[in-house]
Formats: C-alpha cells, structure tokens, sequence
C-alpha cells in the first residue's frame, strides 16, 4: 500500500512540475526597458527566470525592477539582482586575464500570482552601472507559469 501512495505521489508531483511552460521572453540588452503583457488566470504563479551571459573585470551592479499592472491599473512594484539566483542551469564561470565571463539560466526571487482573471501588463526595466569593461552579451528574463 505504500508503494502506491508513493509512486502516485511521485506521478502528481511529476505532471505539476512538467505543467510549467513559457509563456514569454524580454531581451534587455538593446532596450533598457520593455514591456510585455499576458492573459492570466487568477492564482496562477507566473515566475521569472533569467538568461545571462556578462563579461566584466569588477562584478556589476545589476537590478531588474518590475511594474505590474491590470490593464490600467498599477498593482505594485519591486526589483530584484539577476546576479543572485535559485534553481542555476547550464552555469559557466571563468576567468581569464582578470575578465571574468559568466553565463547561466536561474531563477529570479519572487513571482507574481494574479487575483483574478485578465489581461497583465509587467514593465521591466535593467538598471546597471555601465563601467567600461563590463559587456553583456545577453540579459534575457523568461516567463514560466
């Protein structure tokens, strides 16, 4: 009997996590700020990803900062360190010459979990301090719900 209720919990949690897909993809390295809108539905989690690939001599200062709104209607606002993420893939570090190229695919802190149903604008803008040796080759945040 328990190998049941495992192997059935075990299924469940298997079909939740394969249930997540993309819904979206902003690239931030020709425009600081970008705005893109979802139809969602209410209580379902959108997280954010990011996709980054930097070359830099001292570590940047980087911050995604959010605006979310229904429609019209501003929601809320926070940011968040695309430097510091959860969950890292395809992660690659290196450092040569004193350059350090750093490229991975992690998730950001926080989501957004709508209160009803409807059309959701999220604005995003990439805050950096742009010294002279840092150069971004991508800075990607993906949308997964």
């Amino acid at each position: 009997m328990q190998k049941k209720n495992i192997l059935l919990i075990l299924l469940v949690s298997i079909l939740l996590f394969s249930c997540e897909k993309e819904i979206g993809r902003i690239d931030l390295t020709q425009n600081d700020t970008v705005i893109i809108e979802f139809d969602l539905e209410k209580d379902r989690e959108v997280k954010f990803w990011t996709n980054l690939d930097i070359e830099y001599k001292e570590k940047p200062l980087f911050v995604y900062d959010f605006e979310f709104y229904k429609g019209d209607e501003y929601l809320l606002k926070g940011g968040t360190d695309p430097l510091i993420t959860i969950n890292n893939r395809d992660e690659e570090l290196t450092v040569v010459n004193g350059i350090t190229h750093w490229k991975f695919y992690g998730r950001l802190d926080g989501s957004f979990i709508p209160k009803s149903d409807g059309r959701f604008i999220f604005k995003t803008t990439f805050i950096r301090n742009n010294t002279p040796d840092l150069k971004i080759n991508k800075a990607e945040i993906v949308f997964i719900k």
